[in-house]
């Protein structure tokens, strides 16, 4: 989806076939019944929905960078919108029922779609080159596969914790009452960490950002391995907040940087399909191995000296990913 949105005259293109094919598809799930129709159609909304993130990351830093403000700054209200939409939807879904959520999911994206008709044209810079040799500019880009590679630790260890953080609160005996509000405490203090985050990335640079990011998560798992107190470990969520805020911000601006004008979205897409798609995948499936055999705070043990070695791989290698430089300097095109 990346490759072909750099292969358009308009940015736009693809980010709005993702907001009207997925809620489309999304009604799907109102009037279709049996197991293979609903896997063929949650492959299809994976599709899009996962695809409009990356798509549009691309898009907004874009018009960030022409208009002179940074990405985090429009991110927050993104982590604002996820707070407040957690929270509504809990109440909606006991009042209305799952199925109705279909149709409020439709009604928000049309009117996503109108807004997104109303911004500018944005036409892609630099030469356009096949899909083939789109994919061999990203592979073949060393310092952008190594910042993928010390991110993809991170992002391995944050897909886990949110996956099984719920079987931790059930092996430590916590109320499990305590989950939601687990969760709703890290969303909520990523609103104002992504404000926080915005002016810190032009005082002390987007991987020293990167780097507090992974220690602050690292801390965070570590408290997690050895505490049994409740109320320590819904403290320690506010780590996982400031850990995303500062993470996600930096990420896109230096994928951002590290990319080419004519593969701005092919690196966003390419990036997250890595680390938060594959980190997710391989993740879950290792946690859950991991969980069986050890527990789950010898889990959050593993995940500890993960983010630790991430936080070092940033500090370690800031020098690839300070300036942008030539970075397809000696691939063949």
């Amino acid at each position: 989806m990346g490759m072909l949105n750099d292969r358009q005259r308009d940015r736009r293109s693809m980010l709005l076939v993702c907001a009207v094919v997925a809620p489309i598809v999304a009604l799907g799930y109102n009037f279709g019944s049996g197991y293979a129709v609903i896997i063929v159609l949650t492959v299809l909304l994976s599709w899009f929905q996962s695809s409009s993130g990356s798509l549009a990351d691309a898009f907004a830093i874009e018009i960030a960078n022409k208009e002179g403000f940074s990405f985090g700054s429009v991110r927050l209200w993104g982590a604002l919108s996820f707070s407040l939409g957690t929270f509504v939807t809990g109440f909606a879904y006991e009042k209305f029922g799952y199925d109705k959520s279909m149709y409020a999911y439709f009604a928000l994206s049309v009117f996503v779609v109108v807004t997104m008709l109303l911004f500018p044209k944005m036409k892609p810079g630099g030469h356009k080159f096949s899909l083939f040799h789109q994919t061999k500019r990203v592979l073949l880009h060393r310092r952008f596969m190594l910042f993928v590679g010390i991110s993809f630790l991170l992002t391995f260890a944050s897909a886990v914790n949110f996956y099984f953080l719920p079987i931790y609160f059930k092996e430590m005996a916590f109320d499990k009452s305590w989950i939601g509000t687990a969760y709703t405490i890290a969303a909520l203090i990523e609103v104002p960490m992504f404000w926080l985050s915005a002016r810190l990335n032009r005082r002390i640079g987007r991987t020293y950002m990167l780097a507090v990011s992974a220690l602050a998560f690292a801390l965070k798992c570590l408290v997690l391995a050895f505490s049994h107190h409740v109320y320590i470990v819904l403290a320690v969520q506010l780590l996982d907040g400031i850990s995303y805020a500062f993470f996600a911000g930096a990420a896109v601006e230096t994928v951002d940087a590290l990319s080419d004008e004519a593969a701005k979205a092919t690196f966003q897409t390419v990036y997250a399909a890595v680390t938060s798609g594959l980190g997710g995948i391989i993740g879950t499936a290792a946690g859950g191995v991991i969980v069986d055999l050890l527990g789950a705070a010898t889990l959050y043990l593993f995940l500890f000296v993960l983010c630790l070695l991430s936080a070092v791989g940033f500090v370690a290698a800031r020098g690839e990913f300070r300036s942008p430089g030539s970075p397809h300097s000696g691939v063949p095109l």
